[in-house]
């Protein structure tokens, strides 16, 4: 299997591992910090995801509001021109098929174009929101250790900031269910940990 085909497949992985083990190296040599305390309790974990979770449908939301009046009448007439050509027999005319199937690729491909326009707008509300202080990991952490430049270096702070904001992003963009979702893993786990039989 030539080199080339392996990097073209395989890109993205590829590219992700070095960037992770440039980070790690980095950490090494430079930084070296110590860990930070999270404390996650199950009783506490819904609560204090609920404003992360409100404020990802309310992104989702405005998503809608923004993209739908500037896509949706373009994605109409395509949804019309596909519905027309269905409502002639396809599998009469052979030209008819090769139509329906013209009109719907370029259906899929504005619907494409909209996901990716829906997603970039998304992101952007997202690092914004969460810039704003509606964070994932922050509200884990403990304020007293992280603020305390005797335990906690001013980078390691922030850089914290930064990972936890774009972690939010992330989380936001994905939308509330992508939120339900981590609270639903994290239940089960707990739950599943606890009903472990000790031997």
């Amino acid at each position: 299997m030539p080199l080339t085909f392996v990097f073209n497949k395989n890109w993205p992985l590829l590219v992700s591992g070095a960037l992770a083990l440039s980070c790690v190296a980095v950490f090494g040599a430079y930084l070296k910090w110590d860990g930070l305390s999270l404390t996650v309790r199950l009783q506490d974990l819904s609560g204090l995801l609920a404003p992360l979770a409100f404020a990802s449908a309310v992104i989702e939301r405005a998503v809608q509001i923004i993209v739908s009046p500037w896509r949706d009448a373009e994605a109409s007439k395509l949804e019309k021109a596909v519905s027309a050509i269905k409502d002639t027999d396809p599998a009469t005319n052979a030209r008819n098929a090769a139509d329906l199937k013209a009109a719907s690729d370029r259906l899929d491909e504005y619907r494409g174009d909209t996901q990716q326009v829906a997603f970039g707008v998304s992101l952007t509300l997202s690092i914004l929101v969460s810039m704003a202080g509606v964070r994932a990991l922050g509200p884990f952490a403990d304020v007293a250790r992280l603020n305390n430049h005797a335990v906690t270096t001013p980078g390691q702070h922030l850089f914290f900031l930064c990972v936890d904001v774009v972690v939010s992003a992330g989380l936001l963009a994905g939308g509330a269910d992508a939120i339900h979702s981590v609270v639903n893993a994290a239940t089960s786990f707990f739950d599943n940990t606890v009903a472990k039989p000790k031997t």
